[in-house]
């Protein structure tokens, strides 16, 4: 009995170191394959980086990346190659990864500079125009620009999904319905090309009397394309519709590209997708027809008013003409966060492309190249109005006559 005690006795003993080593392999095995995932994961390290125009990089924090798709930044051999954030890394040594981050730090030459200075005898004013339109601790803060205590009492889901790659905002006034119709009947009818979606959505404010209210309702049952605010709708407002844009699409919609337009402003769906394709823009950039060089009115019956005490320079810095311009998701969150700290002004289109551009580091390039001017007697050659993108019609010239060719375009587009 003695003996066969201890041969059960050495086999357990045997089974139990044979238990042993295997967790200690097991436990050598695992502790192995984490490190190496670590040291694959220091090799695949690379800096996030957003495109600045087409050639400017600019670094950006690891993390923290917005659902808009912020993109990676990689430069090898004066070559850009973007990737979704989503996608795998790329496996990158330690070598390259250095040579990478360098490249993303020193950004390259870019013939458009970030902010043109604004030159008055000699001297950039910038930095005196920015400092000047920095909200101090005691002075009141604007309910809607800097606040952004917006309420939509009609509201639209259009591109909340996420598949739409250009969203077109339209600023428009409650009383423009027939424009809004020429709009959905035109180049609004379009919903795809490339296989890339594009929606249209109108931004109004508020309204006093009961019948427009019950009438923008209606037409907003019936479209599904009207964001109304929650102040009143008027010209001076056009800032604060301008900030409600911007919050509007923060919230509730998930596009690739914005175009603002005008309800007056005419576009060729087709050649504004065909531009984005092949300029790719994203990052912190705004592209727009750019005029410089121009002074402040000072006519108290001008639309374009500007009273000293709201701008109190001479001159104003090169700005975008808010009739039309293309920008990015990063665009607006970016400037829509810097509005919060920043005096208002009357004039939308030098606010946001000035102001909040330069406080959010927004680079502003110029699109003349896809524009089409309304020639002096309103006939327009039909090839240039299909080869460009946007109808540019400051004095509103033409009207609604580059739309007339509507039902041409989308023929030659779509057979």
């Amino acid at each position: 009995m003695g003996f066969i005690f201890q041969r059960r006795y050495f086999y357990s003993s045997v089974v139990l170191l044979c238990i042993s080593v295997y967790l200690y392999i097991s436990a050598w095995a695992m502790s192995n394959r984490s490190t190496l995932k670590q040291n694959n994961l220091c090799k695949v390290t690379v800096n996030y980086g957003v495109v600045n125009g087409r050639t400017n990089i600019v670094a950006r924090p690891k993390g923290n990346l917005s659902s808009h798709g912020i993109h990676e930044g990689h430069l090898s051999n004066a070559t850009l190659t973007r990737k979704r954030t989503s996608d795998t890394l790329p496996t990158v040594t330690s070598a390259r990864r250095s040579s990478s981050t360098a490249a993303v730090t020193s950004p390259t030459r870019t013939t458009t500079p970030v902010f043109p200075p604004t030159l008055v005898r000699g001297k950039d004013l910038s930095p005196v125009i920015s400092e000047f339109f920095e909200l101090k601790s005691n002075e009141t803060k604007d309910h809607f620009v800097n606040l952004h205590r917006f309420q939509f009492s009609l509201n639209s889901n259009a591109c909340r999904s996420g598949s739409t790659f250009l969203v077109i905002i339209i600023h428009s006034a409650p009383g423009n319905t027939k424009k809004r119709n020429l709009i959905r009947e035109t180049f609004g009818s379009i919903g795809c090309y490339r296989d890339r979606h594009k929606t249209v959505v109108f931004m109004l404010a508020a309204v006093k009397q009961q019948r427009e209210r019950d009438a923008l309702r209606y037409e907003s049952q019936m479209y599904g394309d009207i964001v109304q605010g929650n102040f009143p709708d008027s010209y001076k407002n056009l800032v604060r519709k301008h900030i409600m844009a911007m919050h509007w699409f923060k919230y509730n919609c998930n596009a690739k590209h914005i175009l603002k337009l005008d309800d007056d402003t005419f576009v060729n769906p087709y050649r504004i997708i065909d531009h984005i394709l092949s300029t790719k823009p994203e990052g912190l950039t705004i592209g727009c027809k750019l005029l410089r060089g121009q002074r402040p009115s000072r006519n108290k019956t001008s639309k374009w008013h500007t009273p000293e005490s709201e701008y109190p320079f001479s001159v104003l810095p090169p700005f975008c003409l808010g009739f039309a311009y293309l920008t990015t998701p990063e665009s607006w969150a970016a400037m829509y966060k810097v509005s919060k700290t920043n005096r208002l002004m009357s004039m939308d289109d030098v606010y946001v492309s000035v102001v909040l551009a330069m406080k959010a580091g927004v680079q502003k390039t110029d699109f003349s190249d896809i524009l089409v001017q309304c020639p002096r007697n309103k006939t327009f050659d039909y090839k240039e109005l299909n080869r460009k993108a946007i109808v540019i019609d400051r004095t509103a010239h033409c009207g609604p006559i580059p739309f007339r060719h509507w039902k041409q375009i989308q023929y030659d587009n779509e057979n």
